[in-house]
């Protein structure tokens, strides 16, 4: 019998939410290695972070049948005495900065002497044949670490970092870009999870990329939205500045055009930048379970104007077999860029008209729902992509 596969995984955000397209990715990942009999460890954060877990959700996170064990960090050890703090921590860091050889203008990095030193603890009690990295953040954990041993170590990217920094005082885009292939080849596998990154990293390191997508289970075709849950449009959106921007576009420069009886509805953190006050419009902050709503709504939103990556909510609207309406960044990460589901512009006017096109022409709705699902278990059905899994991690 094949000895029980063991990986530790590190993710920063509680990935039994699903609030985010980087939390499902990294729930799909567990649920991978869960199926394929794998022990899981788990090292996330908490405290003094500018995002981390919460008691609840840690708590959902050891509760989830995922996890064999979960850590969470702080960002820093507690200061109880400052003139302790100083020499035990403070003036090792700044040597441990040095030797980090931190680069000016380059995207941040998030290791520091105590971070290493906790996973350095948990290396030395344990030992695995994978260990998973999320996001380049994060990559100097295993910088020159003899405790690693025989682990094959992994970058799960989620997406090119570089250009989520473009915005930030002092950066350096050359590099920056340098920096995060420097950081991506410290390790024997990087995941992409779009065919553009996937293109991108395989032309600048020497290691092993593979392109492992987003993936998931088809939906039952039997999901049915009750009356409240049925909408002509559904936008599913996380709070972020691409968003902001995007649904700002969308609202001034596409929504006028539509008519007034078309109902929209608004799911997730982007909805406090949604106007509040308008009738045909509903704006629900949370939702645990997005089937219902899918699955009761004839079109799927995707207003995206930047960003890198491909998203989330552009694959659940697939694989429940519902056409898209986005923008070029819209399909980003899709391999298909035709016939795939999505109708892709970047004018207002023809925006609008897609969605005109679909809610008043039954069999062209169909005809792009049927696109949309092809596409889907093409690529990004858990069956393909555990196969793509399946090789990478040597599990013929």
């Amino acid at each position: 019998m094949q000895d029980q596969k063991r990986v530790l995984f590190t993710f920063p955000l509680s990935p039994i939410g699903k609030s985010s397209g980087c939390q499902t990715r990294a729930l799909t990942l567990l649920q991978y290695f869960k199926k394929r009999g794998m022990k899981v460890d788990f090292i996330s954060r908490q405290g003094d972070w500018e995002r981390s877990n919460t008691q609840e959700e840690m708590d959902r996170i050891r509760n989830s049948g995922f996890v064999e064990n979960a850590w969470f960090w702080n960002r820093k050890p507690p200061k109880t005495n400052a003139i302790t703090y100083f020499f035990q921590y403070k003036l090792r860091h700044m040597l441990y900065n040095r030797k980090l050889k931190l680069v000016k203008g380059a995207l941040p990095n998030l290791v520091n002497l105590h971070l290493r030193t906790e996973f350095d603890n948990i290396l030395k009690k344990n030992k695995y044949d994978y260990i998973i990295i999320s996001y380049v953040y994060y990559a100097d954990l295993i910088k020159d670490n003899p405790l690693i041993g025989d682990a094959i170590t992994i970058a799960d990217t989620h997406d090119l970092v570089t250009p989520q920094h473009l915005r930030d005082k002092g950066i350096n885009i050359s590099a920056s870009l340098e920096e995060e292939l420097r950081r991506l080849s410290l390790f024997n596998q990087v995941w992409a999870c779009s065919s553009e990154e996937n293109y991108f990293f395989s032309q600048f390191l020497p290691n092993n990329v593979w392109y492992i997508p987003t993936m998931g289970e088809i939906p039952p075709a039997n999901v049915k939205a009750s009356p409240d849950k049925q909408f002509d449009m559904v936008y599913v959106a996380s709070d972020n500045y691409h968003n902001q921007i995007s649904a700002k576009w969308f609202f001034d420069e596409v929504y006028p055009l539509l008519p007034s009886n078309y109902t929209i509805c608004i799911i997730g953190k982007i909805a406090k930048h949604i106007p509040q006050d308008l009738k045909n419009v509903t704006i629900i902050p949370y939702v645990e379970d997005l089937s219902e709503y899918y699955a009761g709504s004839k079109v799927v939103l995707c207003p995206m104007l930047s960003g890198t990556g491909v998203k989330v909510k552009v694959l659940e609207a697939l694989s429940y077999g519902k056409p898209v309406v986005c923008n070029e960044r819209g399909q980003d990460g899709l391999p298909d860029k035709s016939n795939n589901g999505c109708l892709v512009t970047d004018e207002a006017t023809e925006f609008a008209e897609y969605i005109n096109q679909l809610l008043r022409n039954p069999d062209f709705l169909a005809q792009q729902g049927e696109l949309s699902i092809g596409s889907y278990k093409k690529n990004f059905s858990a069956e393909k992509v555990y196969k793509k899994m399946d090789a990478a991690l040597k599990l013929n």
